[in-house]
């Protein structure tokens, strides 16, 4: 028993020890009744099977017509990070009416609540004037990344699933259009 962490604790600051005690005990109970109080013990997102995908999209960025932009070229996972995730997100807004899926995320959750967040919109959310500014912050990102002058972009959506030895693209068609002005 001396040797335990709660012991420890106990001859430390016997407050805490209370309070470690009650946290745990708050947190089993809770959990035997169905609630996952804290984003420690969320077992939820872990316990469904994955289902495979039968077709993935992937973006395809080509600059100035002829150079196509590979982010696993890049070896830093900001990089990496900073080629793909933009652009995924900038596309699920489209795809969702030019609405941030985040907004539409939280209307959802807090129903008739969420009036009371909506004057952080402008400051938080990606609203139409920041949309309106990416594909030019895009292209200046990748001028950055790749030392080329961006004259244009082009980016493609491509569809493709997989067989037992390939992958086979689906179909391809164009999701956005720049030019510099």
């Amino acid at each position: 028993m001396k040797k335990t962490f709660i012991y420890q604790v106990w001859l430390h600051n016997r407050k805490l020890c209370y309070l470690l005690i009650a946290f745990c005990v708050v947190t089993g109970i809770t959990n035997l009744l169905g609630d996952e109080v804290t984003p420690f013990f969320v077992w939820g997102m872990y316990s469904e099977k994955i289902k495979p995908v039968q077709q993935y999209e992937v973006l395809k960025t080509t600059i100035n017509d002829s150079m196509v932009v590979d982010p696993y070229a890049y070896h830093t996972t900001d990089t990496r990070f900073y080629l793909i995730a933009p652009v995924a997100w900038y596309k699920k807004i489209k795809d969702n009416n030019n609405l941030d899926p985040t907004i539409s995320f939280l209307q959802s959750k807090l129903h008739g609540h969420y009036e009371n967040i909506r004057f952080l919109e402008p400051s938080v959310f990606n609203m139409p004037a920041r949309q309106q500014e990416f594909l030019s912050w895009y292209a200046r990102y990748l001028q950055q990344v790749t030392n080329t002058p961006v004259h244009s972009l082009r980016i493609d959506v491509v569809k493709a699933h997989y067989t037992s030895h390939d992958l086979v693209t689906d179909s391809v068609y164009l999701f956005e259009k720049w030019e510099k002005p």
